[in-house]
């Protein structure tokens, strides 16, 4: 986080750092940056100064849509900014109020990175669920091929399925396997890597072994392949589970029930896109079709596998 510089004009002036969190400094400063902000962290600098650390807390209601069990939660964002109060060498520290803006730029940036492993935690928990829609299987489809054509030994080009693939992607898609262990490649040939070699592929039967390895790729180069690689797929369906899960996980509550029109609102706030509830409802009847989520007529509640998975990678402060 940025440092502000020392303005002895423009300074909270502070006696004890001790009492710095719930004192007079800290209701100064939430006049000045908002009502939300809060001292995290204080600690003493090599050079006396303090590194006062801020957090920021608002309000989220986490209300059960069906039971009506309604909760109000004040989510806690740590580490938004920090600052240095100045120790003037006669027992009071001075604090420069920062911008209210790079407040609000550090608060942005938390939670964007809350988002991103939302984002994240729910791509490796569903993945293997929505294996079987057919838009994500047509999509990794060329990845597959690459898969089986190094499992089979049959001796198969690199140039051979760059001619004969639809797509763009042959050569990176090539290079990700090789990347990750899964295949190499002599003289043009693609033969197994080995993370193959070391498995017993008898025990796979040609579904499941899309299914395991596919999955393991995903799992390993998730960013690579939604990014660089522009599958967007890999980055569809966890937007709209994630428009669930997101307040789950942030009740702590794995039987939450949420309206299609609470996930609407969701899809919107972590995506800054408005969708029309009838094109979310659709989406939920594919998720729900794949054991990604139970759908109770317009009501929507987590599976407990799935939900264990995002709790333990995406953080509720």
């Amino acid at each position: 986080m940025a440092t502000t510089d020392i303005s002895p004009d423009e300074a909270v002036r502070v006696q004890n750092p001790e009492a710095l969190q719930g004192g007079p400094a800290e209701t100064r400063l939430k006049r000045h940056l908002g009502r939300g902000v809060y001292v995290h962290d204080v600690h003493e600098l090599p050079n006396g100064n303090l590194e006062v650390s801020l957090g920021n807390v608002s309000p989220r209601d986490l209300s059960d849509c069906r039971t009506h069990d309604n909760v109000l939660k004040f989510i806690t964002l740590r580490d938004v900014y920090t600052i240095e109060a100045e120790n003037t060498g006669q027992g009071v520290y001075l604090i420069d109020v920062p911008d209210r803006s790079d407040i609000l730029k550090g608060i942005d940036e938390r939670e964007e990175e809350i988002k991103e492993k939302l984002d994240f935690s729910m791509a490796q928990a569903i993945y293997k669920h929505v294996y079987d829609l057919p838009a994500v299987r047509t999509q990794l489809n060329p990845i597959l091929q690459i898969l089986r054509a190094a499992r089979n030994r049959r001796g198969l080009t690199v140039s051979r399925i760059d001619e004969n693939q639809r797509s763009k992607n042959t050569r990176e898609y090539v290079n990700l396997l090789q990347n990750f262990g899964y295949i190499r490649v002599e003289n043009g040939e693609i033969l197994p890597g080995d993370r193959l070699q070391s498995a017993d592929l008898n025990e796979y039967s040609w579904d499941e072994f899309g299914r395991k390895f596919l999955g393991d790729v995903v799992q390993r180069g998730y960013v690579t392949i939604r990014d660089e690689l522009n599958l967007s797929m890999l980055g569809h369906y966890q937007k709209y589970s994630g428009a669930y899960y997101f307040d789950a996980v942030q009740r702590g509550k794995q039987d939450l029930w949420l309206d299609i029109e609470t996930i609407a609102d969701n899809y919107e706030e972590l995506h800054g896109e408005r969708k029309d509830q009838f094109y979310i409802q659709d989406k939920i009847g594919e998720l729900d079709s794949v054991d990604v989520i139970q759908r109770d007529g317009d009501f929507v509640r987590s599976e407990e596998d799935i939900y264990e998975q995002v709790a333990q990678g995406t953080p509720t402060a």
